[in-house]
């Protein structure tokens, strides 16, 4: 192999590196809210629902969704007797830094909080996080959330998804319409301090 082949190779490996476990077999999707299927009076988070393109919360009261997060690894149990599969991912928790882009001054803490899941290889899940504390941001601004899923695979390795991020609109008193007629009672799914699904009882 010529020298110049060999360094364009070894160049494509480096930019090619996983760096700090971010795996690109553990994919970050979209950002979700609860919903309620259709003749259904119970909230669910169901990978397949839209991203809304912007959020709207009320930030004394926080902020609750769910990332969609897909194991793309695929099995590798043997074929025949013997190993089994190690790469369904199972989720630990989540970090989530805050990038304040219009608004009051202010600094706000990078947070670990705590989420569960399974996910299997090849399949897709939401995975419920708290994105902002109560009182954690101040009303009147827009924020970045870059949200992080960390976990583990069956044999114990320690990896996290990518980086995933979304812009949400921190509205002090921001309380959510109902879409229920006058004889229905409203479920909104996350409460009504947020853009969420509601659910007509």
């Amino acid at each position: 192999m010529k020298p110049i082949t060999i360094a364009i190779a070894a160049a494509l490996i480096a930019g090619c590196t996983v760096r700090s476990d971010e795996r690109g077999f553990l994919v970050a999707t979209k950002l979700i809210e609860a919903t309620a299927p259709a003749g259904s009076t119970a909230c669910v988070y169901d990978a397949a629902t839209n991203e809304n393109v912007f959020g709207f919360f009320d930030p004394a009261v926080g902020y609750d969704h769910a990332l969609v997060v897909e194991n793309r690894l695929p099995s590798n149990a043997a074929t025949g007797p013997g190993r089994l599969n190690t790469n369904d991912f199972q989720v630990e928790g989540a970090t989530i830094t805050t990038e304040v882009l219009v608004g009051p001054v202010q600094s706000v803490a990078t947070q670990t909080v705590p989420a569960n899941g399974r996910i299997p290889v090849g399949q897709a899940a939401a995975v419920g996080i708290a994105l902002a504390q109560p009182g954690a941001i101040l009303g009147g601004s827009d924020v970045r959330f870059h949200i992080q899923i960390f976990g583990s695979l069956a044999d114990g390795s320690k990896v996290k998804t990518n980086t995933y991020p979304y812009a949400a609109h921190a509205i002090a008193g921001f309380t959510l319409a109902s879409t229920c007629t006058g004889t229905q009672a409203s479920l909104f799914c996350e409460g009504r301090s947020q853009d969420t699904g509601i659910a007509c009882q």
